[in-house]
């Protein structure tokens, strides 16, 4: 079996569940981040190439989604 290499720029995904994930620990630095004022959450926000705001072209057209019952 073939295995590819990761870069050091990928990371690996791990399904936790719920519980485990009350669990962990919280690595979230909150004094720093409720430090923030609006014009910083947005430049940072920004700065994510991953997570880029929605159009207005986008947001205007979506449609509403409902959970599938199973």
């Amino acid at each position: 079996m073939r295995v590819k290499q990761l870069d050091m720029s990928e990371t690996s995904i791990t399904r936790t569940t719920l519980e485990e994930a009350k669990k962990m620990e919280d690595l979230t630095d909150w004094e720093r981040v409720n430090s923030l004022n609006e014009e910083e959450v947005e430049a940072n926000a920004l700065s994510d190439p991953d997570n880029q705001p929605l159009s207005e072209d986008f947001v205007k057209n979506a449609g509403r989604m409902s959970a599938k019952s199973k």
